[in-house]
């Protein structure tokens, strides 16, 4: 047994009458711990699931009554990186878009929406978005009448 100040007839006889403080002992005896830790792992477990159901992305099929892709699964993955990089930031990149997307077939189009994907935009905390997604968000009505006569209407 400790020397000092310990008197074994007023031992601690919970683990809050070892905090010493009364507001103290009087709070931790009131907060339902158990249900907060199961409220937290709920609703964390809830938002995950939303969150990956909300934004999950649908590939397009290819046609193939429409004809071959012009352009190959290479070449689709890196105009969409070059898309997702012009329309990134500042600015939109009407120009380098347009001149990215011009003389796409159907099929190549469709190759190229899904090598896009879903991509992430600069505002902190905004959802992914596929590539019809940031066209619209990006250009105006009569920029994307523009786009939408390169690729034969198909967004």
């Amino acid at each position: 047994m400790k020397k000092g100040k310990t008197n074994p007839s007023v031992l601690p006889t919970s683990s809050l009458d070892g905090l010493g403080n009364p507001a103290l002992v009087a709070v931790a005896s009131v907060i339902p711990w158990g249900f907060i830790v199961k409220t937290i792992v709920v609703g964390g477990i809830a938002y995950y699931a939303i969150r990956s159901f909300k934004k999950s992305f649908s590939k397009l099929n290819e046609v193939t009554s429409y004809g071959p892709a012009n352009i190959s699964f290479g070449q689709a993955k890196s105009k969409a990186d070059v898309l997702h990089t012009a329309m990134r930031g500042f600015g939109n990149g009407f120009a380098t878009v347009k001149n990215t997307i011009a003389g796409i077939n159907y099929n190549g189009w469709v190759r190229l929406y899904n090598a896009f994907g879903n991509r992430p935009d600069n505002i902190p905390g905004t959802d992914d978005m596929n590539l019809v997604e940031w066209f619209q968000s990006e250009f105006s009505e009569d920029e994307l009448d523009e786009l939408r006569v390169l690729i034969n209407n198909v967004f």
